[in-house]
């Protein structure tokens, strides 16, 4: 293996490369909405909150790590748990990529609508508007694209990379436990088990 992919997989290089690339994503997606002007959809919101989640459980991982030093167990559980969020993750953007391309159908939820005036909305009309689509750009058209990838389509490739090194790096620990269970703490000289 590699020895850069090999340290990418240690544990704690594992989870700073989570935190990084999330937060990472999380402030490319706010630069290209509010500096370039693309708004995001509904799904593009969605794709966010995953990197958030991703983002707190490395944070939390990082500090329990500090406070108590070598932790293995919680080490793996937090890989094992953020590798998850990368796979769902890579899952949504692929399935965002796939509305862009029109191999299906987004939900309904997302799709493009007009300005509500809220000055013209009665009391009345108050809930019948809230069952209204959200308003925002349809999930269907991508607002950007380089090399023919949209935003969704670089968000399911990195997912589907930070979800492999995250996953690698929870089996590698694992396997470590694992070995420590099968041969036992060492015995030494003149101690009796």
């Amino acid at each position: 293996m590699d020895q850069r992919i090999a340290r990418l997989i240690e544990p704690r290089n594992a989870v700073i490369a989570a935190l990084a690339a999330s937060g990472l994503l999380i402030v490319g997606a706010h630069l290209f909405e509010r500096v370039g002007g693309m708004p995001p959809c509904l799904l593009c919101l969605d794709q966010r909150e995953a990197h958030w989640a991703a983002i707190a459980g490395a944070v939390m991982t990082l500090g329990l790590v500090a406070a108590f030093g070598k932790v293995d167990r919680i080490l793996a559980a937090a890989l094992g748990a953020i590798c998850l969020l990368y796979v769902f993750s890579t899952g949504l953007a692929g399935y965002h990529a796939g509305v862009e391309w029109g191999f299906w159908e987004g939900p309904k939820q997302c799709s493009a609508v007009g300005n509500i005036d809220t000055t013209a909305i009665s009391s009345g009309d108050f809930l019948s508007e809230l069952e209204r689509p959200a308003e925002g750009p349809s999930c269907s058209e991508a607002a950007w694209r380089m090399l023919g990838i949209s935003m969704a389509g670089y968000n399911a490739l990195i997912s589907l990379a930070l979800a492999m090194i995250t996953g690698f790096s929870c089996m590698r620990i694992a396997k470590g436990l694992r070995q420590d269970r099968l041969t036992g703490p060492a015995v030494t000289e003149g101690s009796h088990g």
